[in-house]
């Protein structure tokens, strides 16, 4: 009767080692998930609002936004994805960089 119990316990030693050699799943990555892009630029009435969340990547929304651009082509630079959302939204408010102009211009555009 105890080689039954040492030969059970055998069996089990010997299935821990396969289970635990499981590989773990692998992280999702941001890009997978496709993300969400803001509108930084200026409010201009009838077309397009200053903080605007579009959900996807920067292409899909520019393609969604395809019609807006085409009459207003500075809204393109002025539509962030969330990797960059944090550094972009102070670079529209410090001179000296190329979101700060684009703002400027859009925005002296509208009036």
């Amino acid at each position: 009767m105890s080689e039954k119990i040492i030969d059970t316990a055998e069996q089990t030693a010997e299935a821990a080692p396969k289970t635990a050699k499981k590989k773990p799943a692998a992280p999702k990555k941001v890009a997978d998930t496709g993300g969400f892009c803001v509108y930084l630029g200026p409010t201009m009435m009838g077309v397009i609002q200053r903080g605007t969340i579009y959900r996807g990547g920067r292409k899909e929304v520019l393609d969604t936004l395809a019609p807006v651009i085409e009459q207003h082509p500075l809204i393109a630079s002025l539509v962030v994805s969330d990797e960059t959302l944090p550094a972009d939204r102070i670079k529209v408010k410090t001179p000296g960089n190329l979101l700060y102009v684009n703002y400027h211009k859009l925005a002296k555009g509208m009036k």
